[in-house]
């Protein structure tokens, strides 16, 4: 595809994808506008994420969009979980989640820019740290979802960490 024409290509299919998702939602009974505010970070965090996938060859160079594009995906997650559940006190533990937020960008800008390998590294610890911590105390504080969300975290957390090990192991 010719270079000059992705840019016009993106937007258009983000304007058609953003009209389909506005379009159903007034099509699907008992959701209301007031509800649907968060689209607006995930939007923008995929545009921020967007230029990368757009532009391959200077994906290298804009590598570091997708550090605040994965921390605003991450919230709009959180803000629609928030607005569709009511469940606003889960925030008080949520919050948690964006250093994760961090650390995801970190490794997947790490991974398009070909940073070096360190950068993954704490990109890596954050995200899982950031995970670990919401688990447990999602687990001690949460409602019944929450607690049951943040058990399941801990545990896929907990097999994660086991299976690197036992992998580095088997590579020494």
């Amino acid at each position: 595809m010719d270079e000059s024409k992705r840019g016009t290509m993106a937007a258009g299919i983000i304007l058609v994808a953003l009209g389909a998702v506005f379009f159903a939602l007034n099509l699907i009974p008992g959701i209301v506008a007031a509800k649907t505010w968060p689209l607006v970070l995930v939007v923008i965090g995929i545009g921020f994420c967007l230029p990368v996938l757009i532009w391959p060859k200077q994906k290298e160079s804009l590598a570091g969009l997708l550090i605040p594009g994965s921390i605003l995906l991450v919230l709009g997650a959180i803000f629609l979980f928030n607005t569709f559940t009511g469940i606003w006190s889960v925030w008080a533990i949520a919050w948690m989640l964006i250093p994760g937020s961090v650390g995801l960008g970190l490794i997947l800008g790490a991974w398009a820019g070909k940073w070096d390998k360190s950068v993954t590294k704490v990109g890596l610890w954050m995200l899982v740290l950031s995970l670990a911590v919401f688990a447990l105390f999602a687990s001690l504080f949460g409602n019944v979802v929450v607690k049951s969300i943040g058990a399941g975290l801990l545990v896929v957390t907990g097999l994660v960490l086991l299976v690197r090990s036992l992998m580095r192991k088997q590579a020494e």
